[in-house]
């Protein structure tokens, strides 16, 4: 989805269209509790983890998230979504299912007990995504056409990122159109503007009040936040200013 939005700064600042995702971070923080607590029981330790809120990735950044990454598909009711492990990412989550958790310096393969285990324990997490997705299963499939991509950020008791890619945003909530007849009880400031007749440049600056202007003609228009209304006359009614309608108002 399009949004507007305006650069930083004081003065004038300028406008632009970002695309941003519709799911809300309300959504994505119930998914990063839920994920925390089931990491939690199945590693037996305390799990300090942060969100990285949603974001719609450009097309070109899609393939560099997914290069060389453990991506397990979840299939939801709502929307499908995948469990993207980096490898690095993947080789301490494996080694925090083992009880390991010393920092690693880099990435190994996995071995086939470890993919295994991951496996499981993604398939353990995936009941998380409950409130992006709906009803959840692991399938097979190995790769997703996603939209939304958000990540959860494991602090301890190993570092490590968890990223969750959705195929479809949030549908729209359904709002009643808002129609001309909801406004017409609202107050509207209004202006008369009057044509003057031309003054020479020297006489304009040296105006003082009581000064008198010649009007050009008895007409004049009925402004609205810079919109003509109507067009009619100037005159007193009853000792009070008053602007009577034209008839081709």
């Amino acid at each position: 989805m399009k949004r507007l939005c305006f650069e930083s700064g004081s003065g004038v600042r300028l406008a632009r269209f970002e695309e941003r995702s519709l799911l809300p971070v309300s959504a994505a923080c119930l998914v990063a509790n839920a994920m925390r607590e089931r990491l939690g029981t199945l590693c037996r330790a305390d799990i300090d983890l942060r969100l990285w809120p949603p974001a719609i990735p450009q097309p070109a950044a899609w393939p560099v998230i997914f290069e060389g990454a453990n991506v397990f598909v979840v299939r939801g009711s709502r929307s499908d979504a995948a469990v993207v492990l980096r490898p690095f990412d993947a080789c301490a989550l494996a080694g925090l299912l083992f009880g390991e958790t010393a920092a690693r310096s880099e990435a190994a393969a996995l071995s086939r007990l470890e993919t295994e285990i991951t496996r499981r324990a993604v398939e353990r997490l995936a009941p998380a995504l409950a409130s992006a997705c709906g009803e959840t299963r692991l399938d097979i499939a190995s790769s997703l056409d996603a939209v939304t991509y958000f990540e959860l950020h494991v602090l301890s008791p190993v570092s490590c990122s968890i990223g969750i890619a959705l195929a479809r945003e949030p549908q729209s909530a359904v709002t009643t159109p808002l129609r001309a007849a909801a406004l017409s009880a609202c107050a509207v400031a209004t202006h008369v503007e009057i044509t003057l007749a031309s003054v020479r440049a020297h006489d304009l600056a040296r105006l003082k009040p009581g000064d008198l202007l010649e009007a050009r003609d008895a007409t004049a228009r009925l402004c609205a936040n810079g919109r003509t209304c109507a067009s009619g006359t100037c005159g007193v009614v009853r000792e009070r200013y008053a602007f009577r309608v034209g008839n081709g108002a």
